[in-house]
């Protein structure tokens, strides 16, 4: 058994990097900062609010090319303003397959 304050039934890992938000409504593409991702989730900043239950595609590229980009649909369920911008949490609705380059 766990002890651990934490209740989520994932683990958020803390990752800061570029993300990659599409509005597949309008195409418009902009970039945020991840700040955690976790099976379910991810929370990151974005230099708007966004609304709650909208649903945007975002990308991923790890600084490790062997890794593909993460691919997925997301679904905002919070979005509060701080210092710098918008901090926001969504929940992943849907992850893209991943498409690994042969390195011939």
């Amino acid at each position: 058994m766990m002890n651990s304050p934490e209740k989520r039934d994932f683990v958020r890992m803390p990752v800061h990097c570029p993300l990659a938000l599409r509005n597949s409504a309008d195409q418009s593409t902009e970039m945020a900062e991840l700040l955690d991702l976790s099976a379910t989730g991810c929370r990151f900043i974005s230099q708007r609010a966004l609304d709650q239950g909208a649903r945007l595609q975002i990308t991923v590229n790890p600084q490790n090319p062997i890794t593909p980009p993460l691919e997925a649909e997301i679904s905002v369920i919070r979005c509060a303003q701080i210092d710098n911008g918008f901090d926001i949490a969504a929940t992943i609705e849907l992850v893209e397959p991943a498409i690994y380059l042969d390195e011939d």
